[in-house]
């Protein structure tokens, strides 16, 4: 709609707390007493006025839409009996009243309430009860949608640089993967822009450790409980040794269990049951073995020697969850290394994945196949391989999770080989 005068406005919404009267404009109004040709005369000088106020001491008395008074004088002899009369022959009596102080959310409500004519009639501000101006309804949906645009823009922008964070939180990790192991791969994929699938990758007295988990959510809250998981991981490598993933993650467990309020000694009142699902797994190049604790995440040890992969056993009890004791102790298992053995670790975004022909989870079973089928290639030959197995399984389903995937041939350690 063109606009004159009084009725040019631009509209850039800055926060949330606007109000009704970041939306007034300053338009001409008639009072009860005003004739029906005076009506007509602001209308013709006024092609851009879509109501006009009625006003009475002050205070609103009704509204006159432009349309509807028109075509009602366009009628045959309606000049003639009406030119004189009082404006209030054309006029609706109950027009939206708005206060400038309310919101745009209040503002917004009452028009749903009043109904479409609101919208095309606009709505009448005052302060105090005092007459203050007009508001117009396409004010009003252009204003809103440029308050969400600009929420969507922040939330975008302060996502992108919790991906900037949480990226550099793991680029350390990334870094040892990429100075210690010749043949290797990783996939880490958040669903969103960011994601609560974790891993860490250290050099530790006596070998690597290598800690992979899947935290509550994902987005931003997943991404949130990773920054908890790390801090955790951390304070707990102080206090028990990398060779005991066990009682690893058992400190972990208790680090998440009182930052979150979730364990039984603390006094905090906790509404949340936060944790995650993770392998934590020691490389001793010494006395070529892997020794590892998982909680309901496992992976798959592919023996050089051309037998079966064997599933990595994990415990059926996350970390850190309200359901979770604070002293439970995770099952210690240990197998020897060989030369070429494949280790491969990955978290349920992977096998859970719903898809193919009958629309089912992509499963273990499916991935154990795969690592069969390109035993012999490159690692990240391999990895490919599964991640276009994986993007075809999903075909045009939507991605259901994060998804993490790691591996890499023993041996492929650099410079601690046995």
């Amino acid at each position: 709609m063109e606009r004159s005068g009084y009725l040019q406005r631009q509209f850039t919404p800055s926060s949330r707390s606007l109000t009704a009267r970041e939306l007034c404009i300053d338009v001409p109004f008639v009072t009860p007493e005003s004739d029906n040709l005076k009506v007509m005369e602001l209308f013709t000088r006024h092609h851009s006025l879509i109501s006009l106020p009625v006003i009475e001491d002050n205070r609103p008395f009704g509204l006159i839409n432009r349309h509807i008074f028109l075509s009602q004088m366009a009628r045959p002899y309606f000049r003639e009996l009406y030119d004189r009369k009082s404006c209030i022959a054309f006029m609706d009596k109950h027009p939206l009243v708005i206060d400038s102080e309310n919101t745009l959310d209040e503002l917004a409500q009452k028009m749903v309430e009043s109904g479409d004519r609101s919208v095309t009639d606009g709505f009448i501000l005052t302060t105090g009860g005092h007459y203050i101006g007009m508001g117009l309804g396409i004010d009003v949906i252009k204003t809103v949608s440029n308050v969400q645009t600009q929420q969507h823009q922040q939330i975008m922008q302060s996502i992108e640089y919790a991906r900037v964070i949480q990226e550099s939180m793991l680029n350390k990790s990334h870094k040892t993967l990429t100075a210690q192991l010749k043949d290797w791969s990783l996939v880490w994929q958040p669903r969103d822009l960011v994601g609560g699938d974790f891993y860490a990758f250290h050099e530790v007295e006596g070998g690597w450790l290598l800690f992979v988990a899947d935290c509550t959510g994902h987005g931003v809250p997943g991404a949130f409980m990773t920054v908890i998981l790390s801090s955790a991981l951390d304070k707990s490598l102080q206090e028990c040794p990398a060779n005991r993933p066990d009682l690893l993650l058992g400190h972990v467990n208790q680090f998440i269990k009182q930052t979150l309020g979730q364990s039984e000694e603390s006094n905090q009142t906790s509404t949340s049951n936060d944790g995650c699902d993770a392998m934590a797994a020691f490389i001793d190049p010494q006395d070529p073995r892997l020794i590892w604790a998982g909680a309901r995440l496992s992976g798959f040890l592919l023996p050089a020697a051309g037998e079966e992969a064997v599933a990595l056993s994990a415990d059926r009890m996350g970390v850190g969850y309200t359901e979770t004791p604070a002293d439970y102790r995770w099952t210690l298992h240990e197998t020897p290394l060989n030369a070429q053995d494949l280790l491969f670790i990955y978290t349920d975004g992977l096998t859970d994945q719903v898809g193919g022909k009958r629309n089912i989870m992509f499963g273990k079973k499916k991935v154990k196949t795969l690592l069969e089928q390109h035993r012999l290639a490159p690692v990240p030959e391999l990895s490919a391989a599964m991640m276009q197995a994986y993007l075809d399984w999903q075909g045009n389903q939507q991605r259901r999770d994060d998804m993490t995937f790691l591996g890499f041939r023993y041996c492929g350690l650099r410079g601690r080989q046995p």
